[in-house]
């Protein structure tokens, strides 16, 4: 029986755990070693008031040992994690427009010192090309996707690096999955967009979804919390 393999953000959070370093790390000044942790990431956010129509209903650490939502390509999910780089949290808000009840926007924030984020940023834009087509185990099947580099939507934070997950169209018999890995096929443009933004040592990952005035706010609230 094929074993299903631990999501990446799976090996994220069993990192940090083995660290002991969830939850409840103190704010430094970001330098070569020093990073921004889960507590004072809750401290800082914008919760239960409405930024450009969003409200962020939940901080917690990231634990789930599900796949990532976005089905995302294992290189560029391993650039999050190496054994030199481990973030030293991994954060999840749940961000939901004003009125709405559904499940909300997911948004991933990963600490690391400014130097290590560089790299991890580096590392990820160098993965993307191994991503123009590759297979996800979802759900106990293989779904063919790729990534394509596209301009990020956000014009804030010290990096930002945006892509499109393009998925087979719905009449290609790869939509439904396979039981063993696809070769390479047709994929549907546009696609939905991800964009990781690097503020000091925090990455964020957001949803296409998610506005630029609530990306200018986050920025700004870690930047001011680096600063002390």
């Amino acid at each position: 029986m094929r074993r299903r393999p631990l999501s990446a953000l799976a090996v994220i959070a069993a990192l940090v755990l083995a660290a002991g370093l969830v939850g409840e790390n103190p704010l430094f000044g970001w330098g070569h070693g020093e990073t921004l942790g889960t507590a004072r990431i809750r401290e800082v956010l914008p919760r239960g008031t409405d930024v450009a129509g969003y409200r962020v209903v939940s901080v917690e650490p990231e634990l789930t040992d599900q796949p990532s939502p976005d089905r995302a390509c294992g290189a560029v999910s391993s650039a999050l994690t190496s054994p030199d780089r481990t973030p030293s949290a991994a954060t999840r808000l749940t961000l939901r427009a004003v009125g709405e009840t559904g499940h909300g926007e997911s948004v991933v924030s990963y600490s690391f010192s400014e130097d290590d984020a560089k790299s991890v940023m580096k590392s990820i834009r160098a993965a993307l090309p191994s991503c123009a087509h590759y297979n996800a185990w979802y759900a106990d099947l293989y779904t063919r996707h790729g990534l394509r580099p596209t301009l990020s939507p956000y014009r804030v934070g010290d990096d930002r690096i945006s892509y499109r997950r393009l998925d087979p169209p719905p009449e290609d018999n790869a939509s439904g999955g396979s039981p063993v890995p696809m070769a390479p096929g047709p994929l549907q443009e546009p696609g939905r967009t991800t964009t990781f933004v690097r503020t000091g040592g925090v990455i964020t990952r957001y949803p296409d979804a998610v506005p630029q005035a609530v990306v200018e706010d986050f920025t700004d609230r870690f930047h001011r919390a680096a600063s002390g």
